[in-house]
C-alpha cells in the first residue's frame, strides 16, 4: 500500500519540476510528459516477458532501473542546466 502512495504522489512531483523554467514551451514540455504515462502501459508488459523467460526475481530489475532513474532525476537531474531561447526580434 504504502507504494501506491509514493506512485501517486510522484507524478505531480516530477510534472512540477520538470515545467519549472520553461516559460513559452510550457504547453509543450506537458504534453510530451503526459506522454510518458505510456511507459506505465509497456514497463509492466516488458516484466512481465522478463518473468516468463528469466523468473520473477530477475524480472524486478524493471522498476529497480526505473525507481533509480526517477531517484536520480529527483536529486540530481531536475537541477541540470536548461538551454536558453535566443531570440532576437529583427525590425
Amino acid at each position: 500500500m504504502l507504494v501506491g502512495l509514493c506512485n501517486s504522489i510522484m507524478f505531480p512531483t516530477i510534472f512540477s519540476l520538470a515545467l519549472q523554467d520553461l516559460k513559452q514551451h510550457t504547453s509543450q514540455g506537458s504534453g510530451i510528459l503526459c506522454l510518458a504515462i505510456v511507459g506505465g502501459a509497456v514497463l509492466p508488459l516488458l516484466q512481465g516477458i522478463l518473468a516468463d523467460n528469466l523468473g520473477i526475481q530477475l524480472a524486478f530489475i524493471v522498476p529497480l532501473v526505473c525507481y533509480g532513474f526517477i531517484g536520480y532525476y529527483g536529486l540530481v537531474g531536475c537541477h541540470a542546466a536548461r538551454p536558453t531561447a535566443n531570440v532576437e526580434q529583427q525590425g
